[in-house]
Protein backbone atom coordinates (compact mmCIF):
# COMPACT_ATOMS: atom_id res chain seq x y z
CA UNK A 1 0.00 0.00 0.00
CA UNK A 2 1.57 3.33 -1.13
CA UNK A 3 1.63 5.92 1.97
CA UNK A 4 4.14 7.85 0.75
CA UNK A 5 3.44 10.84 -1.62
CA UNK A 6 5.37 13.75 -3.67
CA UNK A 7 4.20 17.48 -4.17
CA UNK A 8 4.65 18.01 -7.66
CA UNK A 9 5.03 21.74 -7.60
CA UNK A 10 2.40 22.15 -9.94
CA UNK A 11 0.50 25.49 -10.44
CA UNK A 12 -2.67 24.85 -8.33
CA UNK A 13 -4.40 22.91 -6.07
CA UNK A 14 -1.79 19.23 -6.43
CA UNK A 15 -4.27 16.76 -4.26
CA UNK A 16 -1.68 14.16 -2.80
CA UNK A 17 -3.54 11.92 -0.99
CA UNK A 18 -7.44 11.44 0.32
CA UNK A 19 -10.00 9.10 1.26
CA UNK A 20 -9.75 5.89 -0.20
CA UNK A 21 -6.22 5.68 -0.09
CA UNK A 22 -3.08 4.44 2.01
CA UNK A 23 -6.05 3.57 4.67
CA UNK A 24 -7.51 6.85 4.77
CA UNK A 25 -11.21 7.21 5.53
CA UNK A 26 -12.01 11.00 5.78
CA UNK A 27 -8.80 13.11 5.51
CA UNK A 28 -7.42 15.21 2.32
CA UNK A 29 -4.44 17.13 1.65
CA UNK A 30 -2.83 18.60 -0.82
CA UNK A 31 -0.90 21.63 -1.67
CA UNK A 32 -2.33 24.69 -3.47
CA UNK A 33 1.14 26.47 -5.93
CA UNK A 34 -0.62 30.07 -6.55
CA UNK A 35 1.90 32.36 -8.94
CA UNK A 36 2.01 35.78 -8.76
CA UNK A 37 -1.44 37.58 -9.48
CA UNK A 38 -2.69 33.86 -10.05
CA UNK A 39 -6.23 33.26 -8.46
CA UNK A 40 -7.97 30.02 -7.30
CA UNK A 41 -11.01 29.38 -5.86
CA UNK A 42 -12.56 26.41 -4.04
CA UNK A 43 -15.96 25.95 -2.99
CA UNK A 44 -16.18 23.31 0.52
CA UNK A 45 -18.97 21.17 -0.37
CA UNK A 46 -20.11 19.68 3.36
CA UNK A 47 -16.03 19.97 3.93
CA UNK A 48 -14.21 22.04 6.62
CA UNK A 49 -10.37 22.98 5.49
CA UNK A 50 -7.44 24.56 6.87
CA UNK A 51 -4.85 26.35 4.81
CA UNK A 52 -1.45 26.80 6.12
CA UNK A 53 0.98 29.08 4.53
CA UNK A 54 4.23 27.12 4.05
CA UNK A 55 6.33 29.92 1.93
CA UNK A 56 5.55 33.24 -0.02
CA UNK A 57 2.78 35.87 0.04
CA UNK A 58 -1.17 35.84 -0.78
CA UNK A 59 -4.46 36.75 0.02
CA UNK A 60 -7.18 34.56 1.40
CA UNK A 61 -11.06 35.72 1.17
CA UNK A 62 -14.17 33.66 2.82
CA UNK A 63 -17.42 35.41 2.81
CA UNK A 64 -15.82 38.62 2.12
CA UNK A 65 -13.53 38.43 4.77
CA UNK A 66 -9.62 39.28 3.66
CA UNK A 67 -6.67 37.87 5.23
CA UNK A 68 -2.74 37.94 4.12
CA UNK A 69 -0.36 35.24 4.50
CA UNK A 70 3.15 35.59 4.10
CA UNK A 71 6.36 33.22 4.92
CA UNK A 72 9.76 32.97 3.55
CA UNK A 73 9.53 29.60 4.43
CA UNK A 74 8.63 27.53 7.55
CA UNK A 75 12.20 27.67 8.94
CA UNK A 76 11.86 31.44 8.73
CA UNK A 77 9.16 31.82 10.94
CA UNK A 78 6.07 30.79 12.73
CA UNK A 79 2.80 29.93 10.34
CA UNK A 80 -0.23 31.91 9.73
CA UNK A 81 -3.51 29.74 8.93
CA UNK A 82 -7.14 30.16 7.60
CA UNK A 83 -9.92 27.82 8.93
CA UNK A 84 -12.80 27.38 6.47
CA UNK A 85 -16.06 26.15 7.56
CA UNK A 86 -17.85 23.53 5.43
CA UNK A 87 -19.57 25.13 2.80
CA UNK A 88 -18.01 27.92 2.27
CA UNK A 89 -15.92 29.35 -0.79
CA UNK A 90 -12.40 30.36 -0.42
CA UNK A 91 -10.57 32.25 -2.59
CA UNK A 92 -6.62 32.52 -2.86
CA UNK A 93 -4.52 35.16 -4.97
CA UNK A 94 -0.75 35.05 -5.06
CA UNK A 95 0.73 38.55 -4.29
CA UNK A 96 4.36 36.46 -4.64
CA UNK A 97 4.54 32.94 -5.81
CA UNK A 98 2.65 31.14 -2.44
CA UNK A 99 2.51 27.42 -1.32
CA UNK A 100 -0.22 26.71 0.70
CA UNK A 101 -1.15 23.22 2.45
CA UNK A 102 -5.26 22.57 2.49
CA UNK A 103 -6.29 19.89 5.26
CA UNK A 104 -9.90 19.07 4.62
CA UNK A 105 -12.48 16.53 6.41
CA UNK A 106 -16.29 16.08 6.32
CA UNK A 107 -17.98 17.86 8.74
CA UNK A 108 -21.39 18.07 10.20
CA UNK A 109 -21.00 21.75 12.03
CA UNK A 110 -20.97 24.81 11.16
CA UNK A 111 -18.63 27.87 12.50
CA UNK A 112 -17.21 31.04 11.63
CA UNK A 113 -14.23 31.85 9.08
CA UNK A 114 -11.03 32.43 10.92
CA UNK A 115 -7.40 33.52 10.65
CA UNK A 116 -5.03 32.17 12.81
CA UNK A 117 -2.18 34.81 13.18
CA UNK A 118 1.37 33.94 14.31
CA UNK A 119 1.37 35.42 18.00
CA UNK A 120 -1.65 32.35 18.70
CA UNK A 121 0.10 29.94 17.82
CA UNK A 122 1.57 28.24 20.63
CA UNK A 123 5.15 26.50 20.82
CA UNK A 124 6.38 24.26 23.00
CA UNK A 125 9.11 21.95 23.51
CA UNK A 126 8.86 18.50 23.61
CA UNK A 127 11.09 15.06 24.61
CA UNK A 128 14.61 14.57 26.10
CA UNK A 129 18.28 14.88 24.42
CA UNK A 130 18.01 12.57 21.35
CA UNK A 131 14.68 13.41 20.64
CA UNK A 132 14.25 16.98 21.32
CA UNK A 133 11.63 18.54 18.88
CA UNK A 134 9.65 22.12 19.02
CA UNK A 135 5.71 21.60 18.37
CA UNK A 136 3.49 24.07 17.44
CA UNK A 137 0.06 23.55 17.67
CA UNK A 138 -1.91 25.78 15.26
CA UNK A 139 -5.58 24.34 15.33
CA UNK A 140 -5.43 22.42 18.94
CA UNK A 141 -8.62 21.20 20.59
CA UNK A 142 -9.82 24.31 22.04
CA UNK A 143 -10.21 25.78 18.45
CA UNK A 144 -13.77 26.37 17.18
CA UNK A 145 -13.27 23.96 14.30
CA UNK A 146 -15.58 20.23 13.93
CA UNK A 147 -12.53 17.82 13.26
CA UNK A 148 -9.70 19.01 12.05
CA UNK A 149 -6.37 19.37 14.20
CA UNK A 150 -3.42 20.36 12.43
CA UNK A 151 0.45 21.54 13.84
CA UNK A 152 4.01 22.15 12.79
CA UNK A 153 7.14 19.93 13.94
CA UNK A 154 10.33 21.06 13.69
CA UNK A 155 13.10 18.65 14.46
CA UNK A 156 16.93 19.54 14.71
CA UNK A 157 19.67 17.10 12.38
CA UNK A 158 20.18 13.94 13.78
CA UNK A 159 17.24 13.93 16.45
CA UNK A 160 14.28 11.48 16.49
CA UNK A 161 9.90 12.95 16.65
CA UNK A 162 6.98 10.90 17.69
CA UNK A 163 8.96 9.19 19.82
CA UNK A 164 8.49 7.64 22.38
CA UNK A 165 6.73 5.99 19.39
CA UNK A 166 3.05 6.77 20.03
CA UNK A 167 -0.35 5.75 18.05
CA UNK A 168 -3.82 7.08 18.08
CA UNK A 169 -5.80 4.47 15.82
CA UNK A 170 -8.12 3.13 18.15
CA UNK A 171 -11.16 4.45 19.67
CA UNK A 172 -10.74 3.57 23.55
CA UNK A 173 -11.66 7.02 24.88
CA UNK A 174 -9.70 8.28 27.13
CA UNK A 175 -6.61 6.87 26.53
CA UNK A 176 -6.47 6.95 22.88
CA UNK A 177 -9.01 8.01 20.05
CA UNK A 178 -8.68 7.03 16.29
CA UNK A 179 -7.12 9.63 14.33
CA UNK A 180 -6.00 9.38 10.79
CA UNK A 181 -2.79 11.35 10.18
CA UNK A 182 -1.04 13.11 7.34
CA UNK A 183 2.37 14.27 7.87
CA UNK A 184 4.14 16.93 4.62
CA UNK A 185 8.01 16.96 5.13
CA UNK A 186 10.45 20.01 4.28
CA UNK A 187 14.16 19.92 4.78
CA UNK A 188 16.76 22.27 5.49
CA UNK A 189 19.21 21.72 3.32
CA UNK A 190 16.53 20.16 0.78
CA UNK A 191 18.50 17.33 -0.72
CA UNK A 192 18.26 15.98 2.84
CA UNK A 193 16.00 13.32 4.12
CA UNK A 194 14.89 11.05 7.52
CA UNK A 195 13.03 7.65 7.70
CA UNK A 196 9.67 6.99 8.98
CA UNK A 197 9.34 4.08 10.75
CA UNK A 198 5.65 2.74 10.79
CA UNK A 199 4.62 -0.29 12.74
CA UNK A 200 2.20 -2.38 14.93
CA UNK A 201 3.10 -4.09 17.85
CA UNK A 202 2.45 -7.50 16.25
CA UNK A 203 5.02 -6.26 13.40
CA UNK A 204 2.02 -7.57 10.45
CA UNK A 205 2.59 -3.69 9.80
CA UNK A 206 6.14 -2.73 9.76
CA UNK A 207 7.40 -0.51 6.81
CA UNK A 208 10.23 2.25 6.88
CA UNK A 209 9.87 4.81 4.45
CA UNK A 210 13.07 7.21 3.36
CA UNK A 211 11.15 10.68 3.00
CA UNK A 212 12.42 14.31 1.80
CA UNK A 213 11.54 17.62 0.65
CA UNK A 214 7.81 17.84 -0.48
CA UNK A 215 7.03 14.35 0.61
CA UNK A 216 3.66 13.59 2.55
CA UNK A 217 2.99 10.42 4.57
CA UNK A 218 0.06 8.82 5.22
CA UNK A 219 -0.64 7.33 8.65
CA UNK A 220 -3.99 5.80 9.57
CA UNK A 221 -2.61 2.44 11.45
CA UNK A 222 0.39 2.39 13.92
CA UNK A 223 3.23 3.57 15.87
CA UNK A 224 5.20 6.00 13.81
CA UNK A 225 8.32 7.50 15.15
CA UNK A 226 10.47 9.25 12.73
CA UNK A 227 14.16 9.73 12.62
CA UNK A 228 15.82 13.15 10.99
CA UNK A 229 19.28 12.21 9.08
CA UNK A 230 22.43 14.22 10.32
CA UNK A 231 23.03 17.21 8.87
CA UNK A 232 19.41 18.30 8.43
CA UNK A 233 16.81 20.26 9.74
CA UNK A 234 13.54 18.49 9.42
CA UNK A 235 10.35 20.00 9.21
CA UNK A 236 6.61 18.58 9.15
CA UNK A 237 3.02 19.93 8.88
CA UNK A 238 0.67 17.57 10.48
CA UNK A 239 -2.78 16.99 10.16
CA UNK A 240 -5.47 14.86 11.52
CA UNK A 241 -9.00 14.36 12.21
CA UNK A 242 -11.46 11.41 13.62
CA UNK A 243 -14.82 11.33 15.16
CA UNK A 244 -14.13 14.22 17.30
CA UNK A 245 -11.92 17.06 17.83
CA UNK A 246 -9.59 15.68 20.83
CA UNK A 247 -5.95 14.15 20.46
CA UNK A 248 -5.33 11.04 22.53
CA UNK A 249 -2.49 8.63 21.72
CA UNK A 250 -0.87 5.64 22.88
CA UNK A 251 2.87 4.85 23.68
CA UNK A 252 4.52 1.97 22.32
CA UNK A 253 4.63 -0.60 25.78
CA UNK A 254 7.86 -1.82 25.08
CA UNK A 255 9.40 1.60 24.47
CA UNK A 256 7.07 3.27 27.42
CA UNK A 257 10.28 3.14 30.01
CA UNK A 258 12.20 5.92 27.42
CA UNK A 259 8.96 8.53 28.02
CA UNK A 260 10.25 8.90 31.57
CA UNK A 261 12.82 11.14 30.63
CA UNK A 262 10.72 13.57 28.35
CA UNK A 263 9.32 16.05 31.52
CA UNK A 264 6.78 18.65 30.99
CA UNK A 265 6.90 20.71 27.83
CA UNK A 266 8.49 24.01 28.30
CA UNK A 267 6.56 27.07 26.45
CA UNK A 268 9.26 29.54 24.41
CA UNK A 269 8.70 32.78 22.94
CA UNK A 270 6.86 33.22 19.48
CA UNK A 271 9.29 35.08 17.38
CA UNK A 272 8.25 38.58 16.23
Amino acid sequence: MQRVFRYGRQPGYNRLVGPGEAGLEHLEFGVLRVPRDAEFSAHLEGREAVLVILSGACVVQVDGQRWNLERASVFAGPAMAVYVPRHRQYVVTGVKPADVAVYSVRSDQDYEPRLVERQQIALEWEGAPGFRRRVCSIIDEGFPANRLLVGETFVEPGQWASYPPHKHDEDRYPDEVRLEEVAFFQVDPPQGYALQHIYSAERGLNRVYAVGNDDACAMAHGYHPLAAAPGYAFYYLWGMAGSGHVIRSSVDPEHAWVAAETGTPQPIAVPE
